[in-house]
């Protein structure tokens, strides 16, 4: 008589084996995956409305000479204006995208420097990206 071979395909146990390690995986790369999709938005989001801050506040230098007037200006997620100051320094400003955030708007002493800082409403003690006079945006890498 021969033997047969039973070495030929795959027992239950180890289909089910492989199945749980597959689910663990996908358990644990799947919501890291989707924190990223929202980071990429939001610093995307971020990114292309401190360029439009930047674009009005240098014709807003060309026009008058400097700036604004030495204060902070917060341009709000929920549509709030500045006030403080008196003085809407980018008017007629609107954050485009889906991603709310705060901006603040630092003006230097002079007049002539300032320094956009971008922040999460939901994450408030970090910064999203920050810019300055020099036309730089600065990523936080720690967001």
């Amino acid at each position: 008589m021969l033997k047969r071979d039973r070495s030929k395909g795959f027992t239950l146990i180890e289909l089910l084996l492989v199945i749980a390690i597959l689910g663990i995986i996908t358990g644990i790369a799947v919501p890291a995956l989707a924190g990223q999709r929202r980071r990429a938005r939001l610093i995307g989001d971020a990114t292309s409305n401190t360029k439009v801050i930047q674009m009005a506040l240098e014709t807003r230098r060309a026009e008058m000479g400097a700036y604004g007037k030495p204060n902070d200006y917060m341009y709000k997620s929920d549509g709030t204006r500045p006030t403080a100051a008196g003085e809407d320094i980018v008017p007629g400003f609107t954050p485009k995208g889906n991603s709310k955030m705060d901006f603040k708007i630092t003006i230097g002493e002079t007049g002539l420097t300032y320094l956009i800082t971008v922040t999460d409403p939901l994450k408030p003690s970090e910064h999203v990206l920050t810019a300055d006079q020099t036309g730089g945006v600065f990523e936080n890498k720690k967001y």
